[in-house]
């Protein structure tokens, strides 16, 4: 069931900015919950993380947004979501020049009052499921322009470790 006072954050950003850590900092802060993003969890299941296809792309997403409807019964005023469909465009354009349709006819209607769109001030760590080291600052601006398009309420996070965090918490603190 949809708590209608539920405010949805979403967090977005390139590959390896702390999103997930702050996703999980900001639920712990506010006393809340956080939708995990649905990725890592498909991906960590798959024998070659190399080979998927469009339709892979589009059961991440539906499964994404599934999660986000479920963890609103369990959010405490704020939910955190640790992606958004703008992430599913941006992955679909680079690897296969279009988009699902799932993502191309609901970008506009999954609505998040606030975006915390994550700097490039982190470094990159590795890990088995990031691909993308040397193109931060491309993607940086891809979600910008897809934030821009939709007219989205969206707020730069930057800082590194627990001044990021902070940085995160005042933004949210002014608008709410």
């Amino acid at each position: 069931m949809e708590k209608k006072n539920v405010i949805k954050i979403a967090l977005l950003g390139a590959e390896s900015t702390g999103k997930s850590t702050l996703c999980q900092q900001l639920a712990d802060h506010y006393k809340t919950v956080f939708v995990p993003e649905y990725a890592r969890q498909y991906f960590t299941k798959k024998k070659n993380i190399d080979d998927y296809s469009l339709n892979d792309l589009e059961t991440i997403y539906v499964h994404q947004i599934e999660n986000e409807k479920k963890a609103l019964s369990d959010a405490n005023r704020f939910l955190f979501c640790d992606t958004t469909l703008i992430t599913g465009k941006i992955w679909a354009l680079e690897d296969f020049k279009t988009i699902p349709a799932f993502i191309s006819q609901n970008i506009s209607k999954v609505k998040y009052e606030l975006y915390l769109l994550a700097n490039n001030d982190v470094n990159w760590k590795k890990d088995p499921l990031r691909k993308n080291p040397d193109n931060r600052d491309y993607l940086y601006n891809r979600n910008v322009e897809e934030l821009e398009l939709l007219k989205a309420n969206y707020r730069i996070i930057e800082g590194i470790d627990e001044q990021r965090l902070k940085n995160a918490i005042k933004h949210i603190d002014s608008a709410f």
